[in-house]
Order: C-alpha cells, then structure tokens, then sequence
C-alpha cells in the first residue's frame, strides 16, 4: 500500500504488529485492493470528505461574515464615516449571507441524492 516491495512490505508488517506469511500478505493484500474495498473506501471518503470540506466552506464563509459585520459596526460608528466603505461592507455581507444560505440548503439536497444513490446501489446488489 505504501509502495513496498513484498519483503518490504513483509518486513515492515513484522516490525509494526507480527510476521506473516507470503501467501498470508497476498491474500490481505489482494482483499486490500480488491473493487469491493475499494469501494466501501471511496463511498466513506467521499462521504466524509464532503462533509469536511463543506463544513470548511461555511466556517470560513461565517468568519467572513463576522469580520465584515465587525468591520460595518466600527466603520457607522466613526465620526468620519466613509459611506463607500458601509456600501461595499454591506453588500459583502448580502453575499455572505446569500452563500450561507445557499450552502445550508445544499445539504439536504447533497443528502436525498446520496440517499437515492444508495438505493439505487443496494438494488443492484440484490440482483
């Protein structure tokens, strides 16, 4: 898995956990990197992959709406407002908002389509 040879891989094995046979290798090794695993892989890792970086996504996205809010509050309240500075700061924050939102309603979408998906996967396996 991590590009070893077999006596590599046989070696590092036997230092990490205990010895195991060749064949004993090649059998986990071919269970490893059959498309079965591979798959249960990729649908964990996509699963979760998307769920982090969408989680990623809209922290960034609210800390940016913090600033911007925190940046208008202090920009009204100068005696010298900069009404250019409020408009922009304000139409940012529309756009936060419109994102965030957007984002939000994405996931129940992102979710009936994974759910269809997963239907559709289990229907293939029955037949």
């Amino acid at each position: 898995m991590y590009r070893l040879t077999e006596s590599e891989a046989l070696e590092y094995i036997k230092f990490r956990y205990k010895a195991i046979s060749l064949s004993g290798y090649k059998l986990r090794k071919g269970k490893v990197t059959s498309e079965q695993s591979t798959q249960i892989w990729m649908n964990h890792f996509t699963r979760v992959g998307f769920v982090t970086h969408h989680k990623e996504q809209i922290d960034i996205i609210k800390t940016i709406q913090n600033d911007s809010l925190k940046q208008l509050h202090l920009e009204r309240n100068k005696e010298d407002r900069n009404e250019a500075i409020i408009f922009r700061l304000k139409e940012d924050i529309r756009e936060n908002a419109k994102l965030l939102s957007e984002l939000g309603l994405g996931t129940p979408v992102i979710a009936a389509i994974k759910t269809k998906i997963e239907e559709a996967n289990q229907i293939q396996r029955q037949h």
